[in-house]
């Protein structure tokens, strides 16, 4: 699998997970179930910086 695969493959899972975490806020009825959504959307949200930072890297790379 090359570089631009991979991203692509980790893009599209974040935006899966992103659905289901979605899904999951629609059906959250307490407290409890809303903090754990919030704390792995917490975490996707990282996952995303740090895929579009890595994207950025060798994009920089390849210009050169």
């Amino acid at each position: 699998m090359g570089v631009i695969e991979l991203v692509d493959a980790s893009a599209a899972t974040a935006l899966e997970h992103a659905a289901e975490l979605q899904g999951h806020l629609k059906t959250a009825y307490d407290a409890d179930a809303l903090r754990g959504c919030s704390a792995e959307m917490h975490r996707l949200v990282g996952d995303i910086v740090s895929l579009r930072n890595a994207a950025e890297l060798l994009k920089r790379e390849a210009m050169r």
